[in-house]
């Protein structure tokens, strides 16, 4: 039940982290901001889906959304993202790029059948069924590698190279939060399921808090100054 907390924890960041993003786009219509929101917004689908796998049981429904949202697609949308920011008179490629790697994904996930052996045991031992577990030889696990592998180096990659040009280091925490939920895998290899939900809501929460350290910060509102005057005005007379 903890994990399904946690997983639900991580929820709650990432669609309060997809608001904010949201309302940036609005005021500015930049693409990376848009790109963002879609890849939070996933996120928090996954997350959902994890919380549900935990507390509920893993049935294909719930593995495939975890799969689809938290594992083939979230990253490749951050880095459509990251090269809106680094080319952004290049934005009608990245949205195809982005819009292939989603499909792609999508297409995958339906064509691919799922191991209910491995669910029911996941299920059964209150843990997460590993991909090569429920998926091997399927296209959903085929897939996995040149998806994120490729999105994450753009992320890391990007966000290294931002923050050396803008010298704004807290980009730096977005690459961090990108890392830390990637490593969430290693722990449902090592056995360590339990963990998943709690390093997924940490990189999360990284990601926001670089997002919020690195944004510009708005100046208030100046008042209109009004000109000094001399003591002695033109009509004065002594003068």
């Amino acid at each position: 039940m903890a994990g399904a907390m946690f997983a639900a924890v991580g929820a709650v960041i990432a669609v309060v982290f997809a608001a904010d993003l949201l309302r940036a786009w609005r005021a500015r219509r930049r693409h990376h901001a848009l790109a963002w929101v879609l890849a939070l917004a996933l996120y928090a689908v996954g997350m959902v889906a994890l919380a549900v796998g935990f507390g509920g049981g893993w049935s294909p429904a719930a593995y495939g959304a975890y799969w689809l949202t938290g594992a083939l697609v979230t990253v490749p949308l951050l880095a459509v993202g990251q090269l809106h920011l680094l080319a952004p008179a290049r934005a009608p490629l990245w949205w195809v790029l982005g819009a292939v790697a989603v499909a792609w994904a999508v297409a995958a996930t339906l064509l691919s059948s799922f191991d209910l052996a491995a669910l029911r045991a996941a299920t059964a031992s209150g843990g997460i069924p590993t991909g090569d577990e429920v998926l091997s030889g399927q296209p959903a696990y085929a897939a996995l590698a040149p998806l994120t592998i490729t999105g994450s180096l753009i992320v890391v990659g990007g966000s290294l190279y931002s923050a050396a040009r803008s010298r704004r280091w807290a980009v730096l925490l977005i690459a961090l939060g990108v890392s830390i939920a990637g490593s969430s895998s290693s722990f449902v290899r090592n056995d360590r399921d339990a963990l998943v939900p709690v390093v997924l809501t940490l990189g999360v929460a990284v990601m926001y808090a670089g997002f919020r350290a690195a944004a510009p910060r708005r100046r208030p509102p100046s008042l209109p100054t009004t000109p000094r005057t001399s003591a002695r005005t033109p009509a004065d007379p002594a003068r």
